[in-house]
């Protein structure tokens, strides 16, 4: 059988460069050439032992590692303050990500990128087709965005951890199954991602507004939703449709990719 693995390329170079980096903060502009050189060597020889380290585990036909578009996205668009708290890239990094990318290349795995789109839009899009077809599919991240593709018989896999994550994990951590992960999210936002969600509304009432139904809809024509709740999600309709898409990856792109460019040792180029 086909067994897809899409790994979300920046959640794994990010991490493993922050190590790398670690021991020069606070001020890791003014390193001398040659250490910033030997940093990023050490990040590149990280970089394939973790991607070994996965093929070992994952036992992957195909692979790509898919990177997130460098200019602002859909999203930002759609919400200017989308992220408006992360940090950005290191300069460092930056520079070196075509050094890195060919090091890639040069180990038989296909990556991709497409402009406008994050990494999850690209591997949801990936993965929803190939389950389509019942092959194998699993996301290798940390970004617990990609939970909710569980509820689609993706697997998911967290290479820090050495473990793969699944419904118990969503629901001893969230507290609600995968299918329900964006709707809990709209509600009490997400810090990391600078959604602020709905004020007023944490966890605990998220979590028993989300057992009276599937949809808000469903949740505000119930007889047991409290009057002052139900005034507020109607009051923040608008808001809660827009964290709504926001959390919701996108399943339709077209990318003209094909297996072939993807399989593991890949010898075809599989740039957008």
């Amino acid at each position: 059988m086909t067994h897809l693995v899409l790994i979300d390329a920046m959640n794994l170079i990010r991490r493993l460069y922050a190590v790398q980096e670690r021991p020069y903060l606070p001020l890791p502009d003014q390193l001398t050439e040659s250490t910033r050189q030997q940093l990023i060597k050490n990040t590149s020889q990280a970089v394939d032992k973790a991607l070994r380290t996965i093929i070992e585990q994952c036992q992957p036909s195909h692979l790509v590692l898919v990177f997130d578009s460098q200019q602002p996205t859909w999203r930002h668009q759609l919400y200017p303050d989308y992220k408006a708290n992360r940090s950005p890239m290191p300069a460092l990094l930056q520079q070196a990500l075509p050094e890195l990318q060919q090091h890639i290349r040069q180990l038989g795995i296909a990556i991709y990128q497409q402009e406008g789109y994050e990494a999850d839009d690209i591997i949801a899009s990936l993965a929803l087709k190939m389950r389509q077809h019942q092959q194998q599919v699993t996301v290798v991240s940390t970004d617990k965005g990609y939970c909710t593709l569980l509820d689609s018989g993706v697997k998911l896999y967290d290479h820090f951890r050495r473990d793969y994550l699944d419904e118990a994990y969503v629901q001893q951590k969230f507290g609600v199954p995968s299918r329900r992960l964006i709707r809990y999210w709209s509600l009490v936002g997400d810090s990391t991602n600078h959604i602020p969600g709905v004020a007023g509304i944490g966890p605990k009432t998220a979590l028993e507004l989300l057992q009276l139904g599937d949809t808000f809809t469903e949740i505000l024509q119930h007889p047991d939703c409290p009057k002052a709740l139900r005034a507020k999600l109607t009051e923040h309709k608008a808001d809660i449709q827009c964290f709504l898409q926001l959390f919701q990856p996108r399943t339709d792109l077209e990318l003209g990719l094909n297996l072939q460019q993807l399989r593991y040792p890949n010898q075809e180029p599989a740039d957008a």
